[in-house]
């Protein structure tokens, strides 16, 4: 575990400083409603230092301007500007490819929907058209929590019929403060399953997010470092993309999982984190 400052950091030139921050949301800078402790003293910090500021979550149910919303509310740095999600990148993608008006089956909820309909798309949840002949020519699937028996069997028949199936992150879980509960993984294992299909994957760990995020930033991502509590999806995508990586522990990895090292080197933080109130004393090695 390193907590401190690596050969790879006291080898960062002045080409390489860090000039931008960016925290994942779910298990790093909240957890349901409540502020996880260190937060607010750790952004407060990233701000005095004069480091462009930005979170970048899978979560896909909530848009971009409910999540500056909620930080506003809660007393933290906010801005849709400086919110990434991974049903943003999804519309992006899509949106990028398909002419408007194109018709998008999703299996997710209102926050997907709009940032799919921001882009010209002509998204609609799977149940909401249950007697239109029109095929979809995508279907989106992220975290649903109405799922049920009928809206997998459209799902499943729009992408057994052409459809392309596209699937905004594979979180198998989602950190509450009563614990884990079904991720939008767990969902697109499902249509997955049902279809025989395997999806195009927007969010963490491929690198849609960070390149969007070096895109509406200027900020590439040997400039960025990048917080997150999750190994596989947070660390292995910023250290895919040459990110300077940190792990906090206050989400869905416990100090316990680390004690038998790291699988592999795509999966090893530069840093390991209690929470973010150490978070000060990395940026401070970093000579930020």
């Amino acid at each position: 575990m390193r907590t401190g400052t690596t050969a790879r950091d006291c080898g960062l030139s002045v080409s390489g400083r860090i000039r931008l921050a960016a925290f994942d949301l779910d298990g790093v800078i909240w957890r349901g409603g409540k502020i996880i402790p260190g937060v607010a003293q750790a952004l407060e910090d990233v701000v005095r230092r004069d480091l462009m500021l930005r979170y970048v979550s899978n979560n896909s149910t909530a848009h971009r301007r409910v999540v500056s919303q909620r930080l506003h509310d809660l007393g933290l740095p906010d801005g849709t500007e400086r919110v990434l999600t991974s049903a943003f990148v999804t519309a992006r993608w899509l949106g990028a490819r398909l002419p408007a008006g194109a018709p998008v089956m999703v299996l997710g909820e209102q926050g997907l929907l709009e940032e799919l309909a921001e882009v010209g798309i002509d998204a609609f949840h799977a149940c909401d058209r249950p007697g239109e002949s029109t095929m979809p020519v995508a279907v989106v699937v992220g975290m649903d929590r109405s799922i049920d028996f009928t809206s997998l069997s459209i799902a499943q028949r729009a992408i057994r019929q052409g459809a392309q199936f596209v699937a905004t992150n594979r979180d198998a879980t989602f950190p509450t403060p009563d614990g884990e509960v079904p991720g939008a993984g767990a969902i697109v294992a499902a249509v997955a399953t049902a279809a025989e299909s395997e999806p195009v994957l927007m969010g963490k760990p491929g690198l849609g997010l960070a390149e969007v995020l070096a895109d509406t930033t200027g900020v590439p991502a040997e400039n960025t470092f990048f917080v997150g509590d999750r190994i596989g999806t947070d660390i292995v995508m910023g250290n895919k993309a040459g990110m300077v990586t940190a792990l906090v522990l206050t989400g869905v990895t416990a100090a316990e999982e680390l004690a038998e090292g790291w699988p592999s080197a795509e999966e090893r933080p530069d840093h390991v984190l209690a929470d973010l109130s150490g978070l000060s004393g990395v940026l401070d090695a970093l000579g930020v």
